[in-house]
C-alpha cells in the first residue's frame, strides 16, 4: 500500500480459512509460538502477530510420542495421533513409495548410480517436484507449465498417470492466442500465474504430447478437451503479466492445443538469420535481454522446434492429418537447415543477440560455447552429422571437467565488460546458469553422447553427476543437486538439491540411453550400450498391472547383448 505520507507491505494468506495444525498424542506442558521467549526457556503460551515466529512445545517424556502436523480436518489429525493409527498410516505411507519407486529396479557393477536409481531418482521427482513441487530450498508450490510436462513425462515408467493429468491440465492453462501460462498457483475461485514472453514454453506441450502417445499407445488422450485461458496480450512495454485469466468459451481437444501451440511457435517468426525467436528467453529464462527489441534468436530454440515439429507431424500423419503433418514436416526440414547453419568452426552458436553479434561464439566475451546448443543437435536428423559430432567433441573438451566433476552449462561466464544477455548476469560468473553446472542442460549432453553411440562419454558424464558426499559438495549425498557452481572459490560446492527437474531427466536418461529400456505402446524393449568394464546388468519393471519384465544384458556394446524375459 502506498500514499504520500507512507508505504507499507500487507500481507495476507489466499487461504484463510485453512490452518496448519499439530497435534500431540501426549499433550504438552507448555507451548509458545514466541522465539525470543523459546530462546529463555520460557514457554509462556504467547502466540499471534508481532512475534519472531516459532513452535516451541515442552512434551512429557512416553515411550511412544506422535506429533501430526498438517492442514487437514482436526478430527482427522486427532485420530493420527493415536500410537497404533500412526503407526497403520505410516506402514501405509511406506508400501506406496515403496510399490511407486520399486517399478524399476536396476542392479549394475556402479552401486552409486544403482543408489540412485533404485528410489530416490522417482521419490525425489515425484514427492518434490510433481506433488509438493517445493523444497527447503524453493518453497514457491506454483506448478510450471514446462516442468511439471517435463518431470511427468520422464516419469511415464514409473506411473503414466502423472504425464497425462498434467497434458491436460497444461491444456487449460494455455491461452487462445497458444501462448501458455508460465506457472501459476492455484486459487480458489481461479488459478493466478503469469503470462509471459517466454519462447519455450509452449512448445513442451507438443513435446509431451508425442512422449506419452508413443510410450503408453494411449491415443484417446489427443481426444480429452479443455477450455482455453483469456486476457489482453501483453503490451508493448509488458514483459510479463500476474494476472487472473478469464476462460474461454471455445472448448478444444487436446490434439488441436498441441497444434496451435506448434503454429503459435512458428508464426512469430524469424530473425536475419532463420532462426526462431528467442523472446523473453528460451530455456535459459536468465537470458531475458537477448531479444528484447524483438529481432534475438536463439539456435537452441529452433533445434527444440525441430525435434518437436517432425515427432508431431508423424502423430498428425497417423492421425489422418496429411496437409498438417505435412506443415509440421516442412517447418522441421526448414528450421533445420537454419539451425545447421548456426556453425562457429568447432561448435553451432546459441543464438544471435537484437544486434545482430553472435551469442556462443569463440570471438564473444561471455558464453563462447553453451551445452545446450550441442546437445539437441543430435536430437536432430537435419543436423550435419559430422558438425554435430564435432560439436559434442568441443563440448566436452571445453565445458566437462573429468576429473573434479562441474560439467559447466557454457563458459566462460557473463562478467564486467562481457554482453549483457539478461539477468543471468547478475549471478556471479561460475554460480547456477551463469557458467556453473547446471545438472538439467548437463544431463541432456550426456543423453546426446550415449545417442550418438559415445557411451564412455556418456557414462563418465552421468557418474560426475551423481550426488556426492563430503563437506566441500555440502548437499545431501542422496538427491540431484540443481547447480553446483564452478567459480574458484567455491568450486563443486553443490547449490540447492531436491527442487530439481534435473532428477526425473537423470532417470530417464539412464533407463532408457544406458540402459536402453523404451516404452513404445506400452510395451518394453531393450537396446542397451554398456559401458566397459561392465560385465553386464539387469533390469526389473514393473508395469500397471503388476506384471514384471526382467532384461539381463551381458557385456559389450551391442544391442543384441540385451534380451527381455517376461514373468
Amino acid at each position: 500500500y502506498s500514499n504520500n505520507t507512507f508505504t507499507a507491505l500487507n500481507a495476507r494468506s489466499p487461504y484463510p480459512e485453512e490452518a496448519f495444525t499439530a497435534v500431540f498424542s501426549a499433550p504438552p506442558s507448555g507451548v509458545t509460538c514466541d522465539l525470543a521467549a523459546w530462546q529463555r526457556g520460557e514457554t509462556n503460551g504467547a502466540c499471534g502477530a508481532g512475534l519472531l515466529p516459532c513452535f516451541g512445545a515442552v512434551i512429557p517424556r512416553a515411550d511412544t510420542l506422535v506429533i501430526v502436523c498438517g492442514c487437514s480436518d482436526l478430527e482427522n489429525l486427532r485420530a493420527l495421533a493415536e500410537p497404533e493409527s500412526a503407526m497403520a498410516a505410516l506402514r501405509r505411507v511406506r508400501e506406496y513409495w515403496a510399490g511407486l519407486t520399486g517399478r524399476l529396479r536396476i542392479r549394475t557393477p556402479d552401486p552409486e548410480l544403482d543408489r540412485y536409481m533404485n528410489g530416490w531418482a522417482a521419490y525425489q521427482s515425484v514427492a518434490c517436484r510433481l506433488l509438493g513441487r517445493c523444497s527447503v530450498y524453493q518453497s514457491g508450490g506454483a506448478f510450471g507449465f514446462r516442468d511439471q510436462l517435463q518431470d511427468a513425462v520422464n516419469m511415464i515408467m514409473i506411473d503414466p498417470a502423472f504425464a497425462r493429468r498434467r497434458i491436460i491440465d497444461a491444456c487449460a492453462h494455455q491461452y487462445q492466442e497458444g501462448d501458455v501460462m508460465h506457472w501459476w498457483h492455484p486459487q480458489h475461485g481461479g488459478d493466478k500465474g503469469v503470462r509471459t514472453r517466454c519462447s519455450d514454453d509452449l512448445l513442451w506441450l507438443p513435446w509431451a504430447v508425442c512422449e506419452y502417445v508413443e510410450k503408453t499407445g494411449d491415443e484417446a488422450l489427443l481426444s480429452e478437451t479443455a477450455h482455453y485461458l483469456v486476457s489482453p496480450l501483453l503490451g508493448r512495454d509488458e514483459q510479463s503479466r500476474y494476472e487472473s485469466p478469464g476462460v474461454s468459451q471455445t472448448c478444444e481437444s487436446v490434439l488441436l492445443h498441441a497444434s496451435r501451440a506448434l503454429a503459435m511457435a512458428v508464426s512469430r517468426g524469424t530473425g536475419d538469420h532463420g532462426l526462431l525467436l528467442i523472446g523473453g528467453g528460451d530455456w535459459n529464462d536468465g537470458m531475458d535481454v537477448v531479444g528484447e527489441k524483438g529481432r534475438g534468436e536463439s539456435v537452441w530454440l529452433t533445434w527444440f522446434l525441430v525435434h518437436t515439429s517432425r515427432r508431431f507431424a508423424q502423430l498428425l500423419e497417423k492421425q489422418g492429418r496429411k496437409d498438417e503433418a505435412a506443415a509440421a514436416l516442412s517447418a522441421a526440414l526448414r528450421f533445420g537447415r537454419a539451425a545447421d547453419r548456426a556453425w562457429d568452426g568447432d561448435w553451432y552458436l546459441r543464438g544471435y543477440y537484437d544486434d545482430g553479434s553472435p551469442l556462443g561464439a569463440r570471438d564473444s566475451k561471455g558464453c563462447q560455447i553453451d551445452s545446450i546448443a550441442q546437445s539437441w543437435s543430435v536430437f536432430c536428423a537435419e543436423s550435419s552429422r559430422g558438425r554435430r559430432s564435432k560439436a559434442l567433441d568441443s563440448a566436452l573438451s571445453i565445458l566437462f571437467d573429468r576429473a573434479d566433476g562441474p560439467v559447466r552449462l557454457f563458459t566462460p561466464p557473463f562478467g564486467d565488460g562481457t554482453e549483457n544477455p539478461g539477468y543471468i548476469k547478475s549471478y556471479g560468473p561460475g554460480f547456477r546458469e551463469n557458467g556453473g553446472q547446471y545438472t538439467h542442460g548437463a544431463i541432456w549432453l550426456a543423453s546426446a553422447c550415449l545417442r550418438e553411440g559415445r557411451t564412455e562419454d556418456g557414462y563418465a558424464l552421468l557418474r560426475a553427476l551423481l550426488p556426492r558426499s563430503g563437506a566441500a559438495y555440502g548437499a545431501e549425498p542422496f538427491v540431484l543437486a540443481a547447480d553446483v557452481y564452478a567459480n574458484p572459490d567455491r568450486y563443486g560446492e553443490a547449490g540447492w538439491s531436491w527442487y530439481t527437474g534435473s532428477s526425473a531427466w537423470y532417470f530417464r536418461v539412464v533407463a532408457e540411453d544406458l540402459l536402453g529400456l523404451r516404452l513404445s505402446g506400452g510395451k518394453l524393449s531393450a537396446s542397451p550400450r554398456i559401458p566397459e568394464g561392465w560385465s553386464g546388468f539387469e533390469a526389473v519393471w514393473t508395469d500397471g498391472n503388476g506384471i514384471e519384465h526382467t532384461v539381463k544384458a551381458g557385456g559389450g556394446d551391442s544391442p543384441e547383448n540385451g534380451r527381455e524375459i517376461h514373468k
